[in-house]
């Protein structure tokens, strides 16, 4: 690839994030308009040549797997859904978790994500405030290494608790 060819697709992937961002925000709307479950909505960025496939998952897949492939200088965006967290028993929370794992040849990445509710302390309350706490990790696992990034874009303080990632896949965009 000559320097030329490498700009255009430097610029067009600029365009790419453009339009991500947008989708992001749309599919972000969406979601906030449902309160039967709570959801996460992804968004991944992928800035390399590499077209990355969804190898494992924490949800069933079944014959829709094409629909998760991560195509070389684009984007792909998906929600998943689960129950709402809740206080099983006493201050104890139920977890609300997603994982999967994407492969590209030689290289690879997990990302795992979950959401729980505590109980917020204030002194002398016998009903302290509910927040939600998110956790997400993105690893490079393959062979060869890759540059991968995670960061929560959007997140509801109130029940169900969204809460939107984008992931960035050969730098942080």
């Amino acid at each position: 690839m000559d320097d030329t060819e490498h700009l255009n697709r430097e610029s067009d992937f600029q365009e790419t994030l453009k339009e991500a961002r947008q989708d992001e925000t749309a599919i972000w709307n969406k979601v906030q308009q449902v309160s039967s479950n709570s959801h996460v909505a992804l968004c991944f960025l992928n800035g390399t040549a590499q077209t990355f496939e969804l190898a494992a998952a924490s949800w069933d897949i079944g014959a829709v797997q094409e629909e998760y492939v991560i195509h070389p200088w684009s984007y792909l965006t998906f929600v998943l859904r689960a129950e709402i967290p809740y206080f099983a028993r006493g201050r104890a929370s139920t977890e609300a978790k997603h994982s999967f794992t994407y492969t590209s040849g030689n290289q690879s990445f997990e990302f795992s994500t979950s959401l729980k509710v505590r109980k917020k302390y204030q002194a002398f309350s016998f009903s302290p405030d509910t927040v939600a706490q998110r956790e997400h990790t993105i690893v490079s696992t393959g062979a060869a290494p890759l540059l991968c990034f995670s960061a929560i874009t959007h997140a509801s303080a109130s029940q169900p608790y969204h809460y939107a990632v984008a992931i960035s896949i050969g730098g942080q965009y």
